[in-house]
């Protein structure tokens, strides 16, 4: 049985301690991109240490190494990632998303077209691949088209970024924090497209994208210049391609034997990562180890860690206190409730990790529906949407922001708040408008 929550409302030391290193580990993890996850894991030493040594504090036995290893962590979207980013890595290098981007861009009129067409195509990219190995993926053909258009590639590569962000929330494996929406409303991957007999998470996400290609279209108006054709180069192997279907295939169907999301998927989509890895090492052995030297282990370890701290926060009664001050804002007003949580989510993700704000807030979306009233998916759903678009403003709200960022640089060029915001704020309004209202449409 899931041990109760012990409602102290910040009063003994121990829950004390359990606000203190939260507000210090998510403090590093906002300021400093070097050693997250080792720091998260120093800090939930220390509350493991806190609750030994003040053992009468936690009598019910909330946060005991047996009750944060069985309720605290995920397992199965820890499982369902670390096979998604292997096979999504042996993806990239087959070179096959590269020949679809050549074809897309050898397709189009003018410069514009070619430009937009490159970040919706890294938006449905990152629907099933992580952000980061997106942008890496597609800024080679952001540069080309930049050179022979002697176009800039600032906005181009901010484009692309801000599209992988957006798409990024539309399935479940497109990004951690859909990942964690998935393990604690037990959603399987179709219920990321219908849920409960409603258009779900993934539909938003289109309507964000129509209207923020609109914004794409006014940014780049002017390059009307026709687009020479390109060189398209094949892909080492189709193999790959074969996987991303299984893996997709399995994810659907997962649901129908295990339709609380509690094993199956991560199980299974971790032994067909390691057949995918084994494949590589067999067929592509070079590449292969290259994938397991890159592989993202920390983010795995940074993950677990705030499953754990925000199960803390939760066990310690922090959670409802937070959700309890939401309520105080905004009575029993759904519509208000909803709208709270979007655009908050919006401003705090355009600075703060966007992993580790939506581990501990959603948990108060559920406490939120109870007080207030409500789906708790409706809520739930404004959070995503407010917290993976938000990203888009800064340059530090997001990793594929930073790593665009990043080869920018590389290239000589320098990227300011302004520079970015300027594309990334207009995207970002319209793109989390269009999403939200679209979710309280079908939700509310």
């Amino acid at each position: 049985m899931t041990p109760q929550r012990i409602l102290i409302k910040g009063k003994g030391l121990l829950s004390g301690i359990v606000l203190a290193v939260f507000i210090l580990v998510y403090g590093c993890l906002c300021f400093s991109a070097r050693h997250r996850a080792k720091v998260l894991w120093v800090g939930i030493g220390v509350l493991v240490a806190a609750r030994y040594a003040l053992a009468g504090q936690d009598a019910e036995g909330a946060f005991t190494l047996e009750a944060v290893a069985r309720h605290g962590i995920s397992w199965n979207v820890l499982g369902v990632l670390a096979g998604a980013m292997l096979i999504a890595d042996l993806f990239m290098a087959s070179g096959v998303p590269l020949l679809v981007a050549d074809l897309i861009v050898g397709h189009c009129r003018t410069t514009r077209l070619a430009i937009v067409s490159v970040c919706l195509f890294s938006g449905f990219i990152s629907a099933f691949v992580d952000n980061v190995t997106t942008v890496l993926l597609v800024s080679p053909i952001a540069l080309a088209i930049s050179q022979r258009t002697l176009v800039s590639p600032v906005p181009i590569l901010i484009g692309i970024a801000v599209s992988a962000n957006l798409q990024g929330a539309a399935t479940l494996i497109g990004d951690p924090p859909s990942m964690l929406l998935a393990g604690a409303f037990r959603l399987s991957f179709n219920d990321f497209f219908v849920h409960a007999g409603r258009p779900s998470l993934f539909f938003a996400m289109q309507a964000g994208a129509a209207a923020s290609a609109v914004v794409l279209f006014l940014v780049f108006r002017r390059h009307r210049q026709p687009m020479e054709p390109v060189e398209v180069v094949k892909p080492k192997t189709w193999v790959p391609v074969g996987f991303i279907a299984v893996m997709i295939a399995f994810l659907a169907s997962s649901s129908r034997f295990d339709p609380d999301f509690r094993w199956l998927a991560g199980t299974g989509n971790l032994i067909l990562g390691a057949l995918a890895f084994a494949w590589g090492m067999v067929h592509e052995p070079e590449e292969a180890k290259r994938i397991l030297r890159r592989y993202e282990f920390p983010t795995m370890f940074l993950l677990a860690g705030i499953f754990v701290l925000a199960y803390a926060m939760d066990r310690f009664g922090w959670v409802k206190a937070i959700a309890d001050g939401i309520a105080g804002l905004v009575g029993t007003n759904k519509f208000a409730a909803y709208t709270l949580i979007v655009w908050i989510s919006v401003l705090v993700s355009a600075f703060v990790d966007n992993i580790a704000y939506v581990a501990l807030m959603l948990p108060v979306t559920k406490t939120l529906a109870a007080t207030v009233g409500g789906d708790a998916f409706l809520y739930a759903s404004g959070l995503l949407i407010g917290a993976c678009i938000g990203g888009n403003i800064t340059p530090i709200g997001a990793s594929c922001n930073v790593v665009a960022v990043g080869v920018l640089r590389r290239q000589g060029h320098t990227v300011t708040f302004g520079q970015f915001a300027r594309l990334g704020l207009p995207f970002t309004l319209v793109a989390t408008t269009s999403a939200y209202l679209f979710v309280w449409l079908f939700w509310s």
